[in-house]
């Protein structure tokens, strides 16, 4: 990626062109989390309460330091249904950014005609209001449903694939954005499910 010049505001790509950067964050502690909180442009979404055993593994954002956090994502761990560990990842995104669909192992930065078809796989309740989530097709090591809250995509990414099934046990995902929304979350050994190439 080349960085911002004189003759263009945007970071590039060679193969897709302005492109939005990712920001890996070294910490998901409370002052992290605030500092993403107070400046993001797009919600951070908190499942509270955490399910269960749950804790919070990261926190990453994509955008640059003009623009502010055009996508957020926090991820969480906790046990599988099957044993061993599973990871979540929830992700607010601007639509075109293509985040969401590469941890998702999708091709192209949106979510395809699937999203249209059928009933969705889950309702999560965001700031009160059941949000219909549809799974979309992906590798085999995971799920992934998407869907639209504040009008950007809504993505939630679970690995392994069973891993999905905590999203019935989430009882509302609340913005990190709003005021008094501090709580003093568990925190967990940081993960590696932020960036792209890790899920493929």
């Amino acid at each position: 990626m080349r960085p911002p010049t004189l003759f263009s505001s945007h970071w590039r790509c060679d193969g897709h062109g302005d492109v939005v950067p990712l920001q890996p964050l070294a910490s998901s502690g409370p002052a992290t989390l605030a500092d993403v909180a107070d400046r993001s442009n797009v919600p951070v979404w908190l499942a509270w309460p955490l399910p269960g055993g749950w804790l919070v593994t990261g926190v990453a954002w994509a955008g640059d330091e003009r623009t502010g956090p055009r996508a957020v994502a926090l991820a969480y761990s906790g046990p599988a249904l099957r044993g061993g560990p599973a990871d979540l990842v929830l992700l607010a995104e601007e639509p075109g950014i293509g985040w969401g669909a590469g941890l998702a192992g999708l091709v192209g930065s949106d979510p395809g005609p699937e999203l249209v078809d059928g009933s969705p796989s889950v309702r999560l309740p965001v700031g009160g209001h059941p949000t219909p989530l549809w799974q979309v097709p992906t590798a085999s090591d995971r799920a992934a449903f998407v869907g639209e809250a504040d009008g950007l995509w809504l993505w939630a990414i679970a690995w392994p694939d069973d891993a999905g099934l905590v999203l019935h046990d989430v009882a509302g995902l609340r913005d990190l954005r709003d005021a008094g929304l501090r709580p003093d979350l568990p925190l967990g050994a940081p993960t590696g499910r932020l960036v792209p190439s890790s899920a493929a």
